[in-house]
Order: structure tokens, then sequence, then C-alpha cells
């Protein structure tokens, strides 16, 4: 594959925002929507279209079911669904923005392939600065930056993560020291800690946490009831939790008796 295709291809897969709002769009015309059709539809995994169900559910939006997902009966507790995306996108956004500021002359980074840890990318300061990651997404927005070395995590392309992981992109990232890290989460539960949905992608996040001077955990408010199958820290393993003032404020508490660095945005 040259690189253009492989830029296409990629530029395709990392557009979730864009799939799940059409996803929105067909629950609110047809009330029912299947998990195989969906990813036949949008050539995507059907883990992928679980994960996108599942973030919908856990707003209110629908019901998962056997193989798909139907709208909630009470139609009237649900906002216009492009608006719902919309505010998601802002809350990552300025989730990026604020842990951007934190960004110095001369830092060395890790960046994970999380959908908010990334979105750093869009407002990464005018500096001198080494950048680890295994996010595809950061290459393509800051592979151009000349006063950026940007060091890439081998491993085999992932389209669920966004970017590389397997064995070797932790034994890789392992080999490195440095001054901040962002990580996002799939779920961040006070009662459990951080989750993901996978061994590996939990020991490359456990590690770009325990091998920094600063960690940053990036999750918007949407993340903190639930949780995954595997667990990766906790919230006192981080310097920062960075989330959105959406947080409800009960949450506010319990994060901060965790862990006092929390920041609203």
């Amino acid at each position: 594959m040259n690189h253009q295709n492989e830029r296409n291809q990629t530029s395709d897969t990392l557009d979730g925002i864009n799939r799940r709002q059409l996803i929105l769009q067909k629950l609110e015309e047809q009330g029912e929507v299947s998990v195989n059709a969906l990813a036949q539809e949008f050539s995507v995994s059907p883990m992928t279209i679980r994960r996108d169900l599942h973030l919908f559910a856990r707003q209110g939006i629908l019901e998962t079911h056997y193989g798909g997902a139907h709208l909630c009966k009470d139609r009237n507790k649900i906002p216009d669904f492009p608006a719902r995306i919309e505010k998601m996108l802002r809350y990552k956004q300025a989730i990026g923005r604020t842990a951007a500021s934190f960004i110095k002359e001369g830092d060395t980074i890790f960046l994970d392939s999380g959908t908010t840890s990334v979105q750093i990318t869009k407002y990464f300061p005018d500096v001198h600065a080494t950048l680890i990651t295994n996010s595809m997404t950061a290459i393509l927005q800051l592979g151009t930056n000349r006063k950026l070395k940007l060091v890439v995590a081998p491993g085999t392309y992932r389209e669920q993560i966004g970017g590389t992981l397997d064995i070797s992109t932790v034994e890789f990232l392992r080999r490195y020291h440095v001054n901040k890290s962002f990580i996002g989460t799939m779920f961040c539960s006070t009662d459990f800690g951080m989750t993901t949905s996978e061994e590996l992608d939990a020991e490359l996040k456990r590690t770009l946490c325990m091998q920094s001077d600063q960690s940053f955990l990036l999750a918007d408010h949407t993340k903190f009831t639930g949780n995954s199958l595997v667990k990766f820290t906790e919230f006192w393993d981080y310097d920062y939790i960075i989330t959105n003032k959406e947080l409800e404020p009960k949450l506010q508490d319990q994060v901060r008796k965790l862990n006092p660095n929390l920041i609203l945005c």
C-alpha cells in the first residue's frame, strides 16, 4: 500500500464522529439498528459498532440488546442527535486544549490514541518537543511540524483504537521515560479505577502512565459511570485529571477525594 492510500484509509477509519452521527440518524428514522448491518455499512468491526452504541446507551439515548439497539421509549428526554454529537466533540476539544497548555519548550511526551487525548494535536503549542505515540491521528496532524521530533511506536494498526497495538508496541514504549504523558480511558470509575476493553491496551496505558514524570488522565464526563473489562490504573496514579465541567458535582467530590488535582474545563 502506498503512503497516499494508507493516509486515505486511515482518515476514513478515524472518522468516528461522523459515523456515530449517521448511526443516530438511522436510529431516529428506524427506531432500531443491527450491529452486523452497521458494521458492514461503515466497513468497521462489530466491536467498533458496539462501542458506539454503548456510548449512546450511557447517555440515555438508546438501549442495547442482543445484536443491536433500539431508541429509549421516552423520546422526550432525547435532544437533537446531531447537536448531542457536536457537544461530545466540544467536550473532548476543551479537554485537549487544556491538556495542550501544559506542554512546554523541550518536553518529551507520551500520547496515546484515545479519541480525547488526540484532541491535543489540534492545539499543540509552538514549541520544540519530542512526541512518542502510537496514534495515527497524531502522525497525520503533526507529521509536518518541523519543531517536533515525532517518534512512532511500531505494531499492527488497529482500527478500534486508531493506532498501532501489539506486543511490539508495548515493548517499544517501555524503552522510554518522558516528562509528560497524556492518556485516555474507556471508563474511569471511582470504585474500580481506569478500565479498557483488552489486556494489551491496558498494558500500554499503564506503561505510559508509570514511565513519565507527570501523567495526565483525559476523560470527558460520560466516562465516569461504568467499567470495562481490564483495569490499568487508579486515580491517584495521575498528577492531574482533566475533564469537562459537566461532570456531576457528586462525582467531582468523589474524584477529588482520590486525587485533588481535578481540572474542569
